[in-house]
């Protein structure tokens, strides 16, 4: 709020005014800065050689001369003092809101009499006579009994800031006590009079502010592209911009169909501000009015809301209305275009309907993906295997994700059409890991870029096991015709001996054959001979002949855990791999695939609850440097081997397995380690484990 303020006037010079009295003097002053030269003017023709006035700055509390009369810079520089100088007697006068001698020497070499002036009346403020309110600031200074408040000089009613001065005059040897009294009735006629002309400049200042922000709002209200309109409370307008002018005002030079069209418009308004006032909750409705120019028809969204007074009271309606007829079409054409769309969306749910029965009765995971290697649809077996919900997924569960997200970031950005890949992700069904066949496509948008990958996943595990189970089956059959060529070797071996027998019987008996008895010889002898054919024949189908080379033992040993990694893995097995860097070494590399096979399968079936499978192959280097010993050691932590069994272990036929075992495993590894010039220990427990250690000799 924009208050007076005294301005500071030059130093003046005393001009006689005749006649003229002081109050017609005062009286005649239209501002307030008049007041204070007229002031001083008649403090010296009261016979005072020289007067000032100081004023209180309240924002910085600072006091200083403001007017002065037959006084120079160096006199007026003595009173520059601040509110806080309590002990200056120029303070002391305004603090105690008492007219004061001042004795020479406190200030100035001259005695000086101060008197205080305040903005003080007898009547309220308009606002405070309005409201009947007691805390008028003019009327409170005027009543004041204490010590001047100089923090608290803002009036609360009307908000107008107080001034505060002090007249100083300078005593001489013909100042009695008349004239100091016609001095303090000049201090109080010439505040009478300007407080009067603050309070007028301070209600001038209101208005000239008031008026600057209604030309402000004015301005903010012409410069609006929608109508505004504002109306009293019988919905008369009170003022309207060029927007509303358009509708609601008569043009020059219009037809009377336009005059018609305005006075339709007025019409229409004022019946849907009447229907919003009655219904009290509506602040909006629709209103189509006529365009007076065109003739076309233009439908608006009128929001209207109250005014109030001071008091509260209302005192009409501001409503804006905004054109909507184009946001209408645009609605109208919207609600057209989504109800194509609902229809086109039955007809792909049908489709995706169709897909998604297609997609359910695969026995392949399925995965769709976006553009951005995102996964976006993921059929029933798929989410068994990366999960429903990332909410309490399965640790394993974690690691597909990983692996599925590193694959579709890696063929989503590459430039390649289609993939195959193969993937090993936990299969939650079988708790074991699983070789999945991944075959990926994209699907380009139709602008080339990729919009969507699809993954199909084809598990292996069936195919890998039918084939385990034919190799199985291969070897079943290996193993018993070697148990059969060594039996019937056995057997031929047995018939050998007596029939060297015969032989050299017969070989005797030539010598006293009796010449009758020859054919019988004869025959006799022929025979013996193809018997022993026959049997060398026997003999020779289990011979040991095999041709000997070097062979990498850690590799055949990694191939054959490698056969056997799904049937272990299913079977809850661990296998922990212990090399030795054992790469070359003199042998038969099938047949140590056999036995290495043979010792797998019989660790297998003695865990049947899982467990750990430990082999170690390991270089043993002699003293010399040259000679040296090969360990292959195959450990187990399964239902071990009874204490009565392992004298017979290696034996033909011997078995722990029942029908589903031949006895012939470690009877054939038995024969393989023999052929290799090794041997065999072993150490098991029955509920601990078994651990088998082949040595064999080997030299460089």
């Amino acid at each position: 709020m924009v208050s007076p303020r005294i301005q500071a006037k030059p130093e003046l010079v005393v001009t006689p005014k005749g006649s003229s009295t002081a109050a017609l003097r005062l009286l005649s002053a239209e501002r307030s800065e008049e007041i204070f030269p007229i002031l001083l003017e008649e403090i010296v023709n009261l016979g005072f050689p020289r007067a000032l006035v100081l004023e209180v700055d309240f924002d910085t509390g600072e006091i200083k001369p403001t007017a002065s009369i037959n006084c120079d810079k160096s006199y007026l520089a003595k009173f520059h003092t601040s509110l806080w100088a309590s002990e200056n007697p120029v303070v002391s006068v305004l603090q105690n809101m008492t007219p004061a001698v001042m004795r020479a020497g406190t200030v100035t070499p001259d005695p000086l009499y101060a008197h205080p002036m305040i903005y003080r009346s007898r009547t309220r403020c308009w606002e405070a006579e309005r409201e009947r309110r007691q805390d008028c600031l003019a009327v409170q200074n005027f009543r004041l009994s204490r010590k001047f408040p100089m923090e608290e000089q803002v009036c609360a009613a009307c908000g107008m800031r107080s001034y505060a001065t002090i007249v100083l005059a300078q005593l001489n040897r013909h100042s009695d006590e008349g004239r100091l009294r016609d001095f303090r009735l000049l201090i109080e006629r010439a505040n009478g009079y300007l407080s009067r002309l603050f309070k007028v400049e301070h209600y001038y200042n209101r208005m000239r502010d008031m008026e600057i922000t209604i030309s402000r709002l004015r301005a903010v209200m012409q410069s609006m592209t929608d109508p505004v309109i504002l109306t009293d409370n019988q919905h008369r307008v009170v003022i309207q911009n060029k927007a509303a002018e358009k509708f609601f005002r008569v043009p020059e030079g219009v037809s009377e169909g336009g005059k018609t069209a305005v006075q339709f418009n007025n019409l229409l308004f004022s019946a849907a501000l009447s229907s919003m006032v009655v219904s009290g909750s509506e602040t909006s409705r629709d209103l189509t009015l006529v365009d007076v120019m065109d003739g076309e028809e233009v439908l608006f969204e009128a929001v209207c809301a109250p005014t109030y007074n001071a008091e509260g009271v209302h005192t009409g309606m501001v409503t804006v209305m905004r054109d909507v007829t184009d946001l209408r079409r645009a609605d109208e054409e919207v609600r057209a275009n989504l109800e194509k769309l609902r229809a086109a969306e039955d007809v792909v749910r049908q489709d995706r309907d169709r897909l998604n029965l297609v997609i359910e009765n695969i026995d392949d995971p399925i995965i769709v993906a976006d553009n951005s290697a995102k996964v976006v649809l993921l059929d029933p077996l798929a989410k068994v295997l990366f999960g429903a919900t990332d909410s309490a997924k399965h640790p394993e569960l974690l690691k597909n994700q990983a692996s599925l997200d590193k694959y579709l970031t890696s063929f989503t950005f590459s430039f390649a059409d289609k993939e195959n890949r193969s993937l090993h992700l936990y299969n939650p069904s079988s708790r074991s890991e699983v070789e999945y066949a991944a075959r990926s496509g994209k699907i380009y948008d139709a602008r080339g870029q990729v919009a969507f990958t699809v993954t199909v996943l084809r598990d292996f595990s069936t195919w890998k096991k039918l084939e385990q189970l034919q190799l199985e089956r291969r070897m079943l059959e290996m193993e018993k015709f070697a148990a059969t060529g060594r039996l019937a070797g056995t057997i031929a071996h047995e018939i050998n001996n007596p029939l060297e027998s015969i032989k050299n019987a017969i070989h005797l008996l030539g010598d006293n054959l009796d010449p009758k008895s020859q054919p019988v010889y004869d025959v006799l002898k022929t025979e013996t001979e193809r018997v022993t054919r026959i049997v060398r024949q026997m003999l020779g189908l289990y011979r040991n002949v095999v041709q000997l080379s070097n062979f990498d033992l850690d590799g055949v040993v990694e191939d054959t855990l490698t056969l056997f990694a799904r049937p272990l893995a299913k079977a809850g097995i661990q296998v922990d791999k212990r090399f030795g860097a054992v790469s070359q070494f003199k042998g038969s590399a099938d047949q140590f695939r056999q036995l290495l096979s043979n010792l797998v399968v019989n660790s297998r079936d003695s865990m049947s609850n899982g467990g750990r499978l430990v082999v170690r192959t390991r270089h043993v280097r002699g003293v010399d440097g040259v000679h040296g010993w090969i360990s292959l050691t195959v450990a187990d932590t399964g239902c071990g081997i009874p204490r009565e069994l392992q004298k017979s272990m290696f034996e033909p036929f011997v078995s722990t397995k029942g029908s589903k075992g031949t006895g012939l495993g470690l009877w054939i590894v038995k024969g393989i380690v023999e052929n290799h010039n090794g041997r065999i220990k072993v150490r098991s427990t029955v509920g601990k484990g078994t651990i088998l250690r082949l040595t064999f000799p080997m030299s460089r």
